[in-house]
């Protein structure tokens, strides 16, 4: 009985009880586009990341994180193929490949500027590196020697393009300097414009050949699914434990720090947009339940006359505002759904991040998460704002009461 009585009342008013579901929906629409924009940055960071510099695994020799910047050839992989061989065992790996990193000088003979190299493996590097866009020329491939790709930034400053003459000088693993003659077969660019103003790659071969050694340092993982990273990483630690191999693995959120901070500064924008909407939600069903009342003292007057306890007033508007924060959240979530579906067909044209250069276009991610605590909060604050006029109606005086119907 409750139930019904209930469910009538909401709509004697129909322009205010809109005007609640209204609001209600809204809020649910705001926090479902708003959460599933800023679900899809993280997504689209944390895969330009991967796919440009880190890969979801790297492995390295133990030590190499805590003293490889001072001393990087200390740390490195004698056995590269037979490591590779037994990543690449595991069923979510879809490609591993080897990396030297080293640093030097690269000259055109009138300029010369500092750099930071990669040795990489074309063919799978390619695969791994998606986000590594060619601006001009060709990326580097199987069978390529004495060739390299410069970041956008580095070839702007020694003015090189496509076919053009450079020479590397490094310094060798015994400490002795080498240079080679190279030449750019392309000019590349990733999210990360200080990374493209310093770096170039050459094939890893090209670079064991200038720096005198046989080794690489680092052996970068893809997966095929991000969230399986920690599963991977498990199974290799277990693996290299069994095999006896001194090495160690590194997850790639462990080495994105511009992208974890980034997620933390979100992640607090959006809990202030959800207690926002949060206090809108409560003063509209606030007002909506506390005008009710006012209109209907003398029919509370009437039924608590007729035998109605107080708990029954209270268990009637707390119905009231439970159907609303039902309604309004069943909209707020179907209309959410359906802009969520609209602006992501559209897309959002977004221009490139400080620091960055490529633009991209954000969608609008469906998180399952977000649209179940976008309803919740629907019924949680419509109820809340219902307890204080609801114990109100139930402390009316049955004699008070019943004088507004004279």
């Amino acid at each position: 009985m409750y139930l019904r009585l209930a469910f009538r009342n909401i709509f004697r008013n129909k322009v205010r009880s809109l005007i609640t579901l209204g609001a209600i929906s809204f809020g649910c629409i705001s926090l479902i586009i708003a959460g599933g924009f800023i679900e899809n940055t993280f997504i689209q960071l944390r895969e330009s990341y991967i796919r440009s510099f880190l890969g979801h695994i790297q492995v390295y020799k133990k030590g190499f994180l805590e003293q490889g910047v001072a001393r990087p050839f200390d740390f490195m992989i004698s056995n590269p193929d037979e490591v590779i061989k037994k990543i690449t065992d595991h069923p979510h790996v879809v490609a591993a490949t080897p990396r030297l990193e080293f640093s030097g000088l690269l000259s055109t003979g009138e300029t010369t500027v500092s750099f930071i190299g990669q040795g990489v493996n074309p063919k799978w590097e390619n695969q791994i590196s998606t986000f590594v866009q060619l601006e001009k020329g060709e990326n580097l491939a199987e069978g390529d020697t004495y060739k390299t790709i410069l970041g956008k930034g580095l070839s702007e400053a020694l003015m090189a393009k496509a076919g053009d003459p450079l020479v590397l000088v490094a310094n060798t693993k015994s400490g002795a300097i080498n240079a080679l003659d190279m030449e750019v077969k392309g000019v590349f660019f990733t999210s990360s414009k200080a990374y493209d103003d310093r770096a170039l790659r050459v094939p890893v071969e090209v670079a064991q050949k200038l720096l005198h050694t046989d080794d690489i340092q680092t052996i970068v993982v893809l997966l095929d699914d991000t969230s399986e990273t920690d599963a991977v990483i498990a199974g290799l630690n277990e693996r290299f434990k069994k095999d006896g191999l001194d090495l160690e693995v590194k997850p790639w959120y462990d080495m994105a720090d511009f992208y974890t901070k980034t997620v933390d500064l979100y992640k607090r924008q959006f809990f202030v947009l959800k207690l926002i909407i949060g206090i809108v939600v409560v003063l509209s069903v606030f007002n909506t339940m506390n005008m009710a009342i006012l209109e209907r003292i003398g029919e509370v007057g009437t039924i608590m006359a007729l035998g109605t306890k107080r708990r029954g007033v209270v268990t009637l508007f707390l119905l009231e505002g439970l159907i609303l924060g039902i309604v309004g959240g069943v909209i707020g979530v179907a209309s959410g759904y359906l802009l969520a579906m609209l602006i992501s067909y559209i897309g959002i044209p977004m221009p490139p991040p400080p620091g960055a250069t490529i633009y991209w276009t954000a969608q609008i991610e469906m998180v399952p998460a977000i649209f179940a605590f976008a309803f919740v909060l629907a019924i949680v604050t419509s109820v809340v704002s219902s307890c204080y006029p609801a114990i109100k109606a139930s402390r009316l005086e049955i004699a008070e009461a019943l004088r507004h119907n004279i």
